[in-house]
């Protein structure tokens, strides 16, 4: 989509629909801003969702504060990724659009030694509900929204002047004892999945500087912290994965949400996984292009040595619920997560959805087929780019062709 002088679509002029997409992104932000603007000021009191964003820019010094909607009541659904299944686009990017970023700039090691603003800061990411949060800021925020493939889109932003609690957060014990253990931040990661605690959560808890040992504590970019919580997460399930029978048969699972079509196949054979990624002509990054092109990144049995920056975020994300699986069954295989984005996703939101779109699909009853042939063929009614088309695409069948195993020797 080309925008003119007057930030309207070259194709439809503002018209919906003539530029081919379902919904248009121009207008639906324009009925966002609509609504948000009479809420701002200098002065906002609110429930923050135990929110908190931490830049990348100008790392190691960046900008930190908590997310705040002039909004009081239960605004946990507003930073709750895990709930967002079955929701409209357009219902996920207004409530975070309400969401108002307070922000000053700190190197990341100030986590260490923190002042009083960043201990309050830090309680309102380790409240299990919402916190009523008063924030003072230099001047009214302008309207705006911010996107990015890897978190989830937040509001207006400025620079904070004064923070201040109306209430005491409510802090899980498990939380509290991540925070006060000596433990290293892997450590602190895997004890609060264990807990219950929702991923989504946990990434927060990193990026705010709560985990990790009390003297090498930091802040953590956002986006960083995201892929680093299901990077911790699923390695530590590998290593088990790794000591439990193949499965025997191909397992397809699939589901749909936002535009995004995400199917997982099993096949028999030792630990390795590869994300395949595919963006329809005319979807959000298809660019000009008008013939599907697929990418990928995998790993083998030994896992990766290097990061996944083809397919980025997203790969660590599906990785998660791969292993969740697995885990549960007590099996291991060879699996493929193929991601099919189509046009209707007009908004960039993070990287939450594969997680979430994943584990759904997971929870369902697969189908089985005998060979990976047949599972990758029957992704036809599945999928717009055929099946065939991405079997074809795999790098880790491609890798897998020309390796022997032991039993070819025996």
């Amino acid at each position: 989509m080309q925008k003119n002088g007057l930030g309207m679509c070259d194709v439809c002029k503002g018209n919906k629909h003539l530029c081919g997409r379902p919904t248009c992104p121009i207008l639906e932000r324009i009925r966002t801003r609509s609504k948000i603007l009479p809420m701002l000021s200098q002065n906002i009191f609110g429930s923050s969702p135990s929110s908190i964003f931490v830049g990348s820019w100008n790392y190691p010094k960046v900008y930190i504060g908590p997310l705040v909607p002039p909004i009081i009541g239960d605004t946990s659904e507003m930073d709750l990724p895990e709930s967002w299944y079955g929701k409209p686009l357009e219902e996920i990017v207004g409530f975070r659009a309400t969401l108002v970023r307070s922000k000053e700039s700190l190197y990341v090691d100030a986590a260490r030694d923190p002042t009083r603003r960043v201990l309050l800061m830090q309680d309102i990411v380790m409240s299990d509900r919402p916190v009523d949060t008063e924030l003072e800021l230099k001047k009214k925020p302008h309207f705006s929204l911010k996107f990015s493939e890897f978190s989830p889109p937040f509001g207006p932003s400025e620079m904070l002047k004064n923070l201040d609690l109306a209430q005491n957060p409510h802090i899980p014990r498990s939380i509290d004892a991540a925070y006060n253990d000596d433990m290293a931040a892997k450590e602190g990661v895997k004890m609060l999945y264990d807990k219950g605690v929702e991923v989504s959560h946990i990434s927060k808890l990193l990026s705010a500087g709560i985990l990790g040992e009390q003297k090498k504590r930091k802040f953590v970019p956002t986006r960083w912290s995201i892929t680093a919580t299901d990077d911790i997460l699923s390695k530590e399930t590998i290593e088990s994965i790794k000591t439990y029978p193949s499965i025997s048969e191909c397992r397809v699972f699939y589901s749909k949400d936002i535009g995004n079509t995400l199917v997982a196949i099993f096949v028999p054979g030792i630990w390795s996984y590869e994300f395949l990624e595919c963006w329809i002509p005319g979807s959000l990054f298809s660019g000009k292009s008008r013939v599907p092109r697929i990418i990928s990144d995998w790993e083998y049995y030994k896992g990766r040595k290097t990061y996944a920056d083809v397919i980025t975020g997203a790969y660590y994300t599906g990785r998660l619920p791969v292993t969740e699986y697995l885990s549960d069954i007590k099996r291991q295989a060879t699996c493929f997560v193929i991601m099919e984005v189509d046009p209707s996703y007009h908004t960039p939101i993070g990287v939450w959805r594969v997680r979430t779109i994943l584990r759904d699909a997971l929870c369902k009853k697969p189908e089985i087929y005998d060979s990976i042939e047949e599972a990758f063929e029957a992704l036809s009614k599945i999928l717009v780019v055929p099946g065939t088309t991405y079997l074809k695409s795999s790098q880790l069948l491609n890798f897998t062709s020309r390796q022997k195993v032991l039993d070819e020797w025996m």
